[in-house]
């Protein structure tokens, strides 16, 4: 699954107690669209997500 849109907080590592470690970030998407009375609407959807594979990738995630 692709997500494309803002980061809303820097990336944070943490470390499971069975040694794993998990890179968690969340993700804000925007969206507008005409409803059916002609006016524009805006909507924001956010997504927390979870990276298992690598610890370093949270290097790449920061806000701004």
């Amino acid at each position: 699954m692709n997500i494309t849109g803002r980061l809303t907080r820097n990336a944070e590592v943490r470390t499971l107690s069975n040694e794993k470690q998990v890179v968690n970030f969340s993700v804000a998407v925007n969206d507008s669209y005409k409803n059916k009375q002609g006016e524009w609407v805006e909507q924001t959807a956010y997504f927390d997500c979870s990276y298992w594979r690598t610890p370093n990738v949270a290097k790449m995630l920061t806000k701004g």
